[in-house]
């Protein structure tokens, strides 16, 4: 019985803290939209931007992911880092807003990011082995999806905000992205529970 019950403590306890990965995720990710917008420091919003982009994204996993919440709250976590360096260095190969472009950079930053969305895929595989299907799709909605979705938020704020140039679709596409990859991880991820019972 006591065991049962630090059992459930255990799992209280690690509920809460990603919830508060989660908070502190936003947090980031709007410290570093206010730094692009107000301040324009771009190279530290980037840090920002991928730090609370992979916490979220990290403490929405180790919410609803099912199995070894800790490893695989990371792997999600490295995938959407990765998806917001490649949006990073494509600005950097662009230019489209910030500083001038950087060839070297930005291919360093993409091939990085391309090596960290792999290695947070197989990862994640890896650790939701017995999940087959249904933790590949999880993994595709909640880590790589809704992961475009945050850097399509991000993009629009900045065409709407700072660019001042309406009729992008980015925050529709960004919210749409966002909404499916969490309702369709979620449920990915309560169909590899109930297969595992």
């Amino acid at each position: 019985m006591a065991v049962q019950l630090s059992d459930h403590s255990l799992t209280q306890k690690q509920a809460i803290t990603f919830v508060v990965l989660t908070v502190f995720g936003v947090a980031a990710l709007l410290l570093g939209l206010a730094l692009i917008i107000y301040a324009h420091y771009h190279e530290r919003a980037y840090v920002f931007l991928g730090l609370g982009t992979g916490s979220f994204i990290g403490g929405i996993a180790g919410i609803v992911v099912a199995g070894s919440k800790i490893k695989v709250a990371l792997s999600y976590g490295v995938i959407a880092l990765g998806v917001i360096g490649m949006i990073v260095g494509i600005n950097y190969l662009t230019n489209s807003y910030g500083p001038a472009p950087n060839q070297t950079r930005g291919d360093i930053v993409i091939a990085l990011s391309i090596v960290a969305i792999l290695a947070g895929i197989v990862e994640a595989m890896f650790s939701q082995r017995k999940g087959g299907m249904a933790a590949f799709s999880s993994v595709i909605m909640l880590g790589v999806i809704a992961s475009i979705g945050i850097v399509a938020l991000i993009v629009g704020t900045i065409y709407l905000v700072v660019l001042e140039q309406q009729g992008h679709a980015y925050f529709l596409l960004g919210a749409m992205c966002l909404l499916s990859g969490l309702i369709c991880g979620t449920f990915a991820q309560s169909g590899m529970r109930a297969t595992s019972r």
